[in-house]
């Protein structure tokens, strides 16, 4: 991996979980998959909410789960590589639009 895939992972989780913390700290509540059946206005905000902090709910979800339900290793491992990808995926575009302003 590069230098750049690596930088764009830890920028992307570090985003994605800054902003699962700042709506968890607003409202009270923990940000989780069940904010995408929302419906109106709330669906507007709630969509890129959920598009850049899923590497951190879906990393946390699962290792919750991990001890609650006894998940076996393929199913951490599986969960875990989409969390990677998604958040290089997101922290890619963070450094898209930071290099660019």
């Amino acid at each position: 991996m590069s230098d750049f895939t690596i930088q764009a992972f830890i920028l992307g989780f570090s985003f994605a979980g800054l902003i699962c913390n700042s709506f968890e700290f607003l409202t009270g509540r923990p940000a989780n998959f069940g904010l995408m059946f929302a419906r109106g206005k709330a669906l507007l905000l709630c969509l890129p909410l959920l598009l850049f902090s899923a590497p951190y709910i879906l990393a946390r979800n699962v290792f919750r789960a991990a001890g609650v339900y006894g998940l076996g290793r393929n199913a951490l491992i599986g969960a875990l590589v989409m969390s990677v990808l998604w958040s290089i995926m997101c922290g890619r575009v963070v450094m898209m639009v930071v290099t660019s302003a």
